[in-house]
């Protein structure tokens, strides 16, 4: 029996809601859905997965599970949250598995132009001693306006595009990690409605980290100091082999690369010129831990990448304050994350790389990264509130 005036009657009735809304955010399950070698090696939408369960879990308290294939799909579920488009084979089983179920599906995207980083067909004959611009361009007009037609190259196939328009589709809302990221897709797909878009930005892991001893590390690793590091997987989009070349009569340089070759061509010849220089290093695996020494102690990180959405390693390596040189805008959301980094150069322009890494060995300009915006903890709380904007709309 209740006595009161209208308007408490009214507040009363609001709190009740406003419980029960957070309790059902609390009891909702969601499946994380990724590919089954997510981990196998762990790339950045592994990272970025992984990392936002991590503190969904901790802040919000929200159930979520990892599936790696669209049979582990049930009416259980209440969102079905996807990520990476580019694995459009696997990521679309999932999608269409969601929708016959009709479990609202979230989807980050995980995109960027791939015009650029794939490889020109002669390169599969063998890698040159670098990455040059002229192929690189004229192979992606290639890709653009000839091979679109067909089912490969996967990154800028009409294939590729229908399954992107079929997925931004099937969304509530789709998750990029910047602005630039969601024009792109949407350019992409033909899409002009921008209202499924919500930006979700990527996260650094801003743990206190114990940083090894100098004795410890340099000994444990055998590495000189002084050192350029990068860290990624070896392979062709990661333009590891424009860093030698552009240092390649500055021996004096030791450069680091850590990270699992992924392309074994251009893995042979990364380590056949590297070899002929001298003064690099390779580290397959180190310990997860033991990274933040590495960025501690290299003079700067380098990553000349041809796409980032907008790079992890550049974030940690500034992060724990590492000097960091990146590429321009045109391979990575640089105004969203990076708009005020010293060092940043057009990653197939040889001489202007080797310029601008002499001036950032000799500067080591550090970058002042908005750990605020870019926590992970600010991660959940944006990707808490698409998924709360979904309940709203569905329960």
């Amino acid at each position: 029996c209740f006595s009161g005036t209208w308007s408490s009657y009214k507040n009363l009735c609001c709190g009740i809601k406003v419980i029960y809304k957070i309790r059902l955010m609390m009891q909702i399950n969601v499946a994380f859905c990724n590919r089954p070698s997510y981990d196998n090696p762990l790339g950045g939408d592994a990272i970025q997965m992984l990392k936002t369960k991590e503190w969904l879990e901790i802040l919000y308290g929200i159930h979520i599970s990892i599936i790696t294939h669209p049979n582990e799909l049930t009416v259980n579920f209440n969102i079905v949250h996807v990520f990476n488009f580019a694995t459009y084979e696997i990521t679309n089983g999932f999608v269409e598995k969601a929708h016959q179920l009709g479990i609202p599906i979230i989807s980050s995207c995980i995109y960027w132009d791939y015009s650029y980083s794939i490889p020109p067909l002669h390169y599969f004959m063998g890698y040159p001693s670098h990455i040059g611009k002229f192929s690189v361009l004229f192979y992606r007009f290639l890709y653009k306006n000839v091979t679109a037609f067909l089912k490969r190259p996967r990154g800028v196939s009409r294939e590729f595009k229908k399954y992107t328009q079929k997925f931004i589709d099937y969304s509530h809302f789709i998750l990029p990690n910047s602005i630039e990221e969601g024009n792109l897709l949407l350019d992409f797909a033909g899409i002009k409605k921008a209202d499924k878009i919500r930006v979700v930005y990527n996260g650094v892991e801003l743990k206190d980290t114990q940083i090894l001893p100098p004795e410890l590390f340099f000994s444990k690793y055998k590495l000189p100091k002084d050192y350029i590091l990068q860290v990624g997987r070896i392979e062709y989009l990661k333009n590891q082999l424009n860093l030698l070349y552009a240092l390649r009569e500055h021996i004096n340089i030791p450069i680091v690369f850590i990270g699992q070759i992924s392309d074994a061509k251009y893995g042979k010849r990364l380590h056949e010129i590297a070899q002929k220089r001298g003064n690099v290093f390779f580290l397959n695996k180190v310990p997860h831990d033991e990274i933040a020494s590495f960025y501690h102690y290299a003079a700067l990180h380098v990553l000349l990448s041809l796409r980032e959405s907008p790079g992890l390693v550049s974030m940690e390596a500034a992060a724990q304050g590492c000097p960091i040189v990146i590429s321009t805008s045109e391979y990575l959301p640089k105004k969203t994350y990076f708009s005020k980094a010293p060092y940043v150069v057009d990653p197939l322009d040889i001489s202007v790389i080797e310029q601008v890494l002499l001036q950032a060995y000799q500067e080591r300009k550090k970058f002042d990264l908005n750990i605020k915006d870019f926590s992970w903890s600010n991660v959940a709380a944006q990707t808490y509130d698409v998924y709360k904007e979904v309940m709203d709309k569905t329960y």
